[in-house]
């Protein structure tokens, strides 16, 4: 894919904005499969924790016996220092969190998590982000983590949904800027 292409892929996603309203931040939010995992990789970038919490509340639930904390960027939600931290605070016992620490990207944390994963014989792995990111997060953990089954647990409640995304010139910020990471993972062929 050449760099017009990748402009003409963005173009039809923002023509797509403008016909269908909600539907390209929906298709953002991939789903499934339901069931529990072996780990939850919880993906940095977590401000609010959000996706921590989800991550925990699944460990609660016994959807997953182990969560694998991701992000080597200092300071609050970037770093999986912070987000280990935050589990920690909600119960989750130090002995059922490993931490991936070197990772800048969802890329870097797909490949970093990858021996980790091998080293525990993981089958299954339930990738733990934003809805907004969680169809990036999920093809590049496809590209990423072959030998895995992935399922995809969007943090919930989250600050962000869906639904008039248009609006507000921060979800707006949100969506347009996930289709342009899209485009560009896919032209470096990482997802």
């Amino acid at each position: 894919m050449t760099g017009r292409s990748a402009l003409a892929t963005v173009a039809v996603g923002l023509a797509l904005a403008a016909v269908f309203a909600d539907e390209p931040a929906r298709w953002l939010v991939a789903e499934g499969p339901s069931g529990p995992a072996d780990v939850a990789v919880v993906l940095a970038g977590d401000p609010g924790y959000e996706r921590t919490r989800m991550a925990v509340r699944l460990w609660h639930e016994g959807q997953v016996s182990l969560l694998i904390m991701t992000g080597g960027e200092p300071g609050p939600g970037d770093s999986a220092t912070s987000l280990r931290d935050t589990a920690l605070a909600l119960g989750v016992p130090r002995g059922r969190i490993l931490m991936e620490e070197v990772s800048h990207s969802t890329h870097e944390a797909m490949v970093a998590v990858r021996p980790l994963l091998e080293r525990l014989d993981v089958r299954r792995v339930a990738i733990v982000t934003s809805p907004y990111h969680q169809r990036r997060a999920y093809w590049v953990a496809r590209r990423a983590l072959t030998e895995v089954e992935i399922v995809n647990r969007p943090a919930r409640p989250s600050f962000w949904a869906p639904d008039g995304w248009w609006r507000e010139a921060s979800t707006r910020r949100i969506v347009l800027t996930e289709y342009g990471k899209l485009v560009y993972y896919v032209l470096r062929g990482w997802a």
